[in-house]
């Protein structure tokens, strides 16, 4: 409830508009994103593999999962919505922008949020609970 409370404040008036893209996870979907770049073809995307290391995508014992990640999808420009291609979706710039505005939102409402993008991995569209 907390990341949602987050989310839905940070949309309001994000840089960017953006939908989550992904919440909560079962074992099985984690371990699908596991074998990506490894069993899979692809590049890697986790190193959860939702048994061994669990993701905080998945179910906490307090019933939610505790992480989500967004894709920007668009902007107002001249008056008109403008909706963005895939390239500009994952483009880093856009996601720190969004990053940034986040987690003022989430400090503004003493909500602890980590931001993947600042992350080894760098997973510049995830955003998950301290």
């Amino acid at each position: 409830p907390k990341l949602v409370e987050v989310m839905k404040a940070a949309i309001t008036d994000s840089p960017y508009d953006f939908r989550i893209t992904s919440g909560a996870r079962t074992t099985e979907e984690q371990f699908a994103l596991y074998q990506k770049g490894r069993t899979l073809p692809g590049p890697k995307v986790t190193n959860c593999d939702g048994k061994k290391f669990k993701s905080n995508h998945q179910i906490k014992s307090d019933g939610f999962g505790h992480a989500v990640d967004i894709f920007p999808c668009g902007v107002i420009e001249n008056g008109a919505y403008r909706k963005f291609t895939s390239a500009e979706g994952y483009d880093d710039k856009k996601l720190k922008l969004i990053a940034d505005h986040i987690l003022a939102v989430a400090k503004s409402k003493k909500i602890n949020i980590e931001w993947g993008g600042n992350w080894k991995m760098h997973d510049t569209p995830h955003f998950e609970l301290k």
